[in-house]
């Protein structure tokens, strides 16, 4: 009998590493849906569609410790563009210090669009 390769889909996005937040204090996280910006801000690539992210949630860790499990990606997003879901505030994060190397973003399907994600940090430097 032979055996079958199974096609691996990705469905969860590790985030890069981003230096210039490794020891900030967090105190939001803005998402930026594809009704607002055509192309990231980095590198230029198709955001992931509306449709894939309302099956997106993002998971943070501080250290070695989970501090947002499975929070719905959308919960992030406080533009109201008419078109997007929105909250009216975002989520205060306290000041934390991220494990940006931990933390990831989960689909629960493959996107079948976009391939890029854009987020914004509000953060404070140490002193």
């Amino acid at each position: 009998m032979e055996k079958q390769k199974k096609q691996r889909i990705k469905s969860r996005y590790d985030n890069k590493m981003q230096p210039q937040l490794r020891n900030a204090y967090i105190q939001g996280i803005q998402f930026y849906t594809p009704t607002v910006i055509s192309a990231t801000p980095l590198t230029g690539s198709t955001p992931v569609s509306l449709a894939d992210m309302k099956k997106a949630t993002i998971t943070l860790y501080s250290g070695d410790l989970q501090v947002v499990f499975s929070m719905p990606i959308l919960n992030l997003n406080e533009i109201a563009d008419g078109t997007s879901p929105y909250v009216w505030d975002l989520p205060l994060l306290d000041n934390i210090t991220i494990s940006w190397v931990k933390s990831y973003i989960q689909f629960s399907a493959a996107p079948t669009g976009g391939t890029a994600i854009s987020l914004g940090a509000y953060y404070q430097l140490p002193r």
